[in-house]
């Protein structure tokens, strides 16, 4: 059966109605959950199975420990206590396990292997609790686990409840790049509360979060919006003091921060352990709470973050330690390696976050600083203070100016591009007359109002979205511009006058690199009421891809057949099922983050010239790997597909900062997401070896579709 679901089209703007299979959500949710990414984690499943062998071998061990108090010395209780440590002694204490959150059951099923007395797994995702069901059934342990299909908060321990008895086990994995941001701190405190002995073994046993101060101007592109200026220096628009003082958002930026080029930050201070939490029931988990920690800073330098990553002590003793560290801090980093944040474990469920300070501080080496960590039940936040500067309260910081409920980060950072934005103003510039009447199509960026203060008649901006109005009136009123006009729409009357149509091409809402056509299809709609004279920047767009072997990347999405010895068949096909009916094959990453190397010459997929646009364009192709033949096989394992948008004749890229060269690491543009295809398994191609695309668009109708692929 199918059922008609509602779609908002990003080029158009519209809903729309699309015809999808009835459990649509159903499968959308389980296609793109993150349980194959973890479980491609060896690192992670390797340490939480020895830390489960030691938890199980240590609790069947502790009944044999004849530790007796209060004996009494009469005899006729001697022969009885004797017996007593006899029993104990040969039978030793049974290991009850509870695995919170069970997911694919892998963890339940290495408790089993690990020779648990009894086993209890929860998941309360129903699909999974299904699934996991199967893979039990799959791997012969059924009969040895008992699944709960609740939330382990609704568990009921009695006679006639969900379990017998407490678990004197505890294996769980609910943490997220913030540690806590899964609800880790009350599933822990209603567990040792409701479920577990007092004794008992938990693993992880506890965990510890580092923080490090830094001077980071390029991620500060991602939070603060810069004045916005051209090649020489001088400033076109400033940004609104609103803006510059706002404390931003408190919401975690997760990043790969291993991919942050060494040079592009300086420390100002060491890894500083902020907060520790016990899970394992010995000491109370406080739910909210600050703590203040003077360091000596390191570096002199302007403190404009907290870098955050975290640990895991895996077994009581600490000896199975999980580090979230990024390379520099790593302790099994390679520090002599050429790339030494390719010799630690890579993960994408747990990366490392970056926490903006509500407000700079400039610091000096050797002086002491006061790190204020704060924590509530799901996140964290932080202030720096010294001599000079004190808050007032440290509050979770809010968005006060509009900018960081409106843009996503990466928009932010498009926004901050220095060198994108100078060829756009160059060309503006180069256009612009005294009688200019420029319509901006993307009222989500500033090149309209940078027509306006670089002498622009009049400029009409398009714009219906109520918070970026509110942004582009802030900027109006701080750069004192009145010729300069919002509309929802564009009607003939303010067509007829236009001369410079502009448009950055980089919409807020978009994430796909082509759902930017937008600035197409608007074009398209209103061609025959333009001049035919009319300036247009950007003049043409094209749409570049080439195969690539992903370093790491592929693991979200490729099946995992085998997992610590496991068999998880049953969930590579019901993950491959649901992406069938609900997923994309095409997603957007920001690659600067995810290594790739290049395996196969760029190819030109579709031109778009936007002074002749043609308004249904179908084209396809087929392509070699190399131009230089070779025998030699290379591994592949997805495609990279991005724009470039000519301005002057000159090229705004949104893929590789540089010609890739076959068989060499790339870099990406880090202001913008690429469009990947991850292959479900990789292959090993040569140059006689193809690859194949499609592309539809239709600017009628605002549809495009690309499909990229392996030739058969």
């Amino acid at each position: 059966m199918q059922v008609f679901t509602q779609k908002r089209n990003p080029i158009t703007g519209s809903t729309e109605w699309e015809l999808q299979h009835e459990n649509y959500d159903y499968h959308q949710e389980i296609a793109r959950s993150g349980f194959a990414d973890m479980l491609h984690d060896k690192e992670r499943n390797q340490k939480y199975y020895r830390a489960l062998r030691l938890a199980i071998k240590k609790m069947h061990s502790e009944g044999k420990k004849a530790n007796v108090l209060d004996i009494d010395t009469h005899f006729q209780y001697y022969r009885a206590l004797r017996l007593a440590i006899k029993k104990m002694h040969s039978e030793g204490k049974k290991a009850n396990v509870l695995d919170i959150g069970t997911g694919t059951g892998l963890l339940s099923i290495m408790a089993a292997k690990c020779g648990a007395d009894s086993i209890v797994a929860c998941e309360a995702f129903k699909p999974m609790a299904e699934c996991c069901i199967k893979i039990l059934q799959h791997n012969n342990v059924a009969d040895k686990i008992t699944v709960i299909q609740k939330r382990s908060t609704d568990i009921v321990v009695g006679e006639n409840g969900d379990m017998k008895e407490k678990a004197n086990i505890l294996v769980t994995e609910v943490f997220d790049t913030e540690l806590i941001g899964e609800g880790a701190l009350s599933t822990f405190t209603h567990a040792h509360e409701h479920l577990l002995e007092k004794d008992c073994i938990v693993v992880p046993d506890s965990a510890v979060i580092y923080a490090q101060v830094v001077e980071c101007p390029t991620m500060q592109k991602w939070n603060k919006l810069n004045d916005l200026a051209d090649d020489d220096l001088d400033i076109i628009l400033r940004t609104p003091q609103k803006m510059k003082d706002c404390a931003g958002s408190a919401a975690v930026h997760d990043i790969q921060l291993s991919q942050l080029p060494r040079k592009a930050f300086r420390e100002l201070s060491e890894q500083i352990p902020v907060f520790y939490y016990d899970w394992s029931g010995k000491t109370p988990i406080d739910l909210k709470k600050t703590v203040k920690q003077e360091f000596t800073v390191t570096n002199t330098g302007k403190a404009q973050m907290v870098f955050m990553w975290w640990e895991l002590n895996m077994d009581t003793e600490g000896k199975i330690v999980l580090s979230c560290a990024p390379w520099w801090c790593h302790p099994d980093a390679d520090l002599s390696s050429e790339r030494p944040q390719d010799t630690i474990p890579w993960r994408d469920h747990w990366m490392q976050a970056v926490y903006y300070l509500p407000q700079e501080l400039t610091v000096h080496k050797d002086t002491e600083v006061t790190l204020i960590s704060c924590q509530d039940e799901y996140s964290l936040w932080f202030y720096l203070e010294d001599e000079k500067t004190k808050h007032k309260h440290y509050k979770r910081p809010v968005c006060e100016c509009g900018v960081h409920m409106t843009f996503s980060r990466t928009h932010v950072s498009y926004l901050n591009d220095g060198k994108r934005s100078k060829k756009l103003l160059a060309r503006l510039k180069e256009e612009l007359v005294k009688d200019s009447v420029v319509l901006d199509l993307n009222g989500s960026t500033l090149l309209g109002l940078a027509a306006a203060k670089l002498g622009a008649k009049h400029v009409f901006i398009l714009e219906d979205k109520k918070f970026n109005i509110g942004i582009l009136h802030d900027y109006m009123k701080e750069n004192f511009l009145e010729n300069v006009t919002i509309v929802a729409d564009v009607g003939d009357d303010i067509l007829k006058d236009v001369t410079n149509v502009i448009c950055d091409p980089n919409f807020s809402d978009a994430i796909l690199p082509w759902e930017n056509l937008k600035v197409a299809y608007l074009l398209h709609k209103y061609r025959s009421k333009l001049r035919d004279t009319v300036s247009i920047i950007p003049e043409a767009c094209e749409f570049w891809a080439m195969p690539v072997e992903f370093l790491d990347l592929h693991k979200i999405r490729v099946p995992l057949k085998v997992c610590e010895g496991i068999d998880m068949t049953i969930f590579d096909q019901l993950v491959e099922s649901s992406r069938v009916l609900s997923d994309v094959e095409i997603e957007a990453q920001p690659l600067w983050e995810y290594p790739c190397t290049c395996r196969g010459i760029p190819r030109k997929l579709l031109a778009l010239d936007f002074h002749n646009l043609k308004p249904k364009l179908a084209t396809d192709g087929v392509n070699t790997f190399t131009d230089v033949e070779s025998d030699e096989r290379q591994p592949m394992n997805g495609f990279v597909v991005w724009t470039c948008w000519s301005v002057g004749g000159k090229v705004v890229s949104c893929g590789p900062t540089e010609w890739p060269e076959v068989g060499a690491r790339l870099d990406w543009d880090p202001h913008t997401r690429q469009a990947v295809k991850i292959l479900k398994y990789s292959r090993e191609v040569s140059g006689d070896d193809k690859w194949n695309y499609q592309i539809v668009t239709d600017l009628d109708e605002g549809l495009f579709n690309i499909t990229i692929d392996l030739e058969n």
